[in-house]
């Protein structure tokens, strides 16, 4: 627990048979708290793989004292490097979100589409920026390319349009806020967007493993893996 702040974390591979999830809560040596999830993609053992490489070398780029560009380099670094010369591991990556806390403000940073959110009054609020064909797709709706049915299962929706493989990254979305004493924060896999936003919003009041429960429940017979991390001031 950092000073003034805590948090709490968990996950459910969901209808899958596998996990290509990782996530990790740190305290660091200036008091702040750092939260990264990161979503693996490239089959089990590449998604896991790289999902786990990308969240152990954010954490040690910070512990070791650099700020969050420098953890999403060495996160991109290390997928490349960790399928170099291994052919089944060809093509992996992952997305990744991480949030660093202290005092009254959030950092953040993300690449890919798992979602950052903040709820305060009540209201949930999308921080971080998108990187799937989903808001292009929408904006297409809006525009009346498209019909509601065709894009809620437009074939691209969920492709992503950038994601931490150790290519060079041009879609980076970074910024920071400062937070109402009320404050809830969310780091998510896109899993839990089985949930209305209405009901992420209402499951942000309660432990982790609760708004976990409150996807499988939806009983989608295709759920993707479910990672929350749950940041919050201590009362």
């Amino acid at each position: 627990m950092a000073a003034g702040w805590r948090g709490e974390g968990g996950q459910h591979q969901g209808a899958r048979p596998y996990q290509e999830d990782s996530w990790a809560l740190r305290t660091l040596g200036d008091g702040s708290l750092l939260a990264v999830v990161a979503d693996g993609m490239g089959g089990h053992a590449g998604g896991a793989i790289a999902s786990k490489l990308a969240v152990e070398a954010f954490v040690h780029a910070l512990e070791q004292g650099g700020g969050l560009a420098d953890g999403l380099r060495e996160a991109n670094e290390a997928v490349g490097k960790g399928a170099v010369g291994k052919p089944d591991l060809a093509g992996m990556g992952a997305t990744l979100v991480a949030a660093q806390v202290r005092g009254d403000e959030v950092r953040w940073i993300s690449v890919g589409d798992s979602p950052f959110f903040v709820v305060s009054a009540g209201r949930l609020e999308r921080l971080n920026a998108d990187h799937s064909m989903a808001p292009q797709i929408d904006e297409m709706l809006k525009r009346g390319l498209l019909t509601e049915e065709e894009a809620v299962h437009h074939p691209a929706r969920h492709t992503l349009r950038e994601a931490v493989m150790g290519e060079p990254l041009t879609l980076i979305d970074k910024g920071r806020r400062r937070l109402g004493a009320d404050a809830k924060l969310l780091l998510c896999s896109d899993g839990v967007q089985t949930l209305s936003a209405k009901d992420i919003e209402a499951g942000a009041v309660k432990p982790v493993r609760g708004l976990i429960d409150a996807v499988l429940a939806a009983a989608d017979e295709h759920q993707d893996n479910i990672t929350v991390v749950k940041l919050e001031r201590v009362r």
